[in-house]
């Protein structure tokens, strides 16, 4: 693997895990050194992060993690929940029962994750690994792999946006979660496609309230709650 792919990989992963917070800076030495590498490599992969949203450049000064305002992340999400609903409806038209089962059996482990206690950074890292290993089986399952691939990287952007609200937004909502995961499986399992289709939609605009759940930050950034946001959709969708 090239360098710059490793360098790229490492980045990403300290956003979506949510080791950096918003507006922090990179040290572009110092992950170099982690990786045993020059800053060239590194820095090919900042201009990629750029490009996908997920970091900025101030010339002459370095990069620094993207602080997104409310309108952005709606934009987002809109965009996020209609390539994972025709995800999802593709997936109950397609489904085998061994799919479904599979499925299941995802579900079921993040299910498992509310006995975990009060170690809400656990749960809130195990359900993401568990929630992206269910949307992947989802994409596996809708035989689209040209879809797939650009919703697999829309999910990233998701992780980011969540990772950025430094709080265990999934861990406060675990059973809700699951609750919507079950009902997609359940209208994949029925080969609902217009039920699997509206339950997705509900799941990641879900998502998008808890990411936008953010009162004090919100006022600090001038940032719009997720009630208005919700209400602007609304009048959106009414004109269309």
């Amino acid at each position: 693997m090239k360098l710059s792919e490793v360098a790229y990989s490492h980045v990403k992963d300290m956003l979506i895990e949510g080791r950096v917070g918003a507006s922090e800076w990179l040290p572009i030495d110092g992950i170099a050194a982690e990786l045993g590498s020059s800053r060239q490599p590194v820095l090919e992969a900042m201009k990629r992060l750029v490009l996908e949203g997920f970091v900025e450049i101030m010339p002459q000064v370095g990069c620094r993690v993207r602080s997104p305002d409310s309108q952005e992340i709606d934009d987002f999400y809109r965009l996020f929940a209609a390539g994972e609903a025709l995800i999802a409806e593709l997936c109950a038209a397609r489904a085998e029962p061994a799919d479904v089962l599979s499925l299941r059996l995802i579900s079921s482990q993040i299910a498992a994750l509310s006995t975990l206690g009060e170690d809400s950074q656990a749960i809130g890292e195990n359900y993401r690994v568990l929630n992206r290993r269910l949307h992947a089986e989802m994409r596996r399952v809708s035989r689209s792999k040209p879809l797939a691939d650009v919703v697999e990287s829309l999910g990233d952007r998701s992780d980011f946006y969540v990772a950025l609200t430094n709080r265990s937004i999934f861990a406060l909502n675990i059973e809700q979660a699951h609750r919507e995961h079950e009902a997609i499986i359940t209208a994949i399992a029925n080969g609902d496609t217009t039920g699997a289709r509206e339950a997705m939609e509900r799941h990641i605009f879900a998502t998008e309230r808890r990411v936008l759940d953010q009162p004090e930050e919100a006022k600090q950034r001038g940032a719009e709650p997720a009630e208005r946001v919700a209400t602007k959709r609304a009048a959106r969708a009414a004109k269309a």
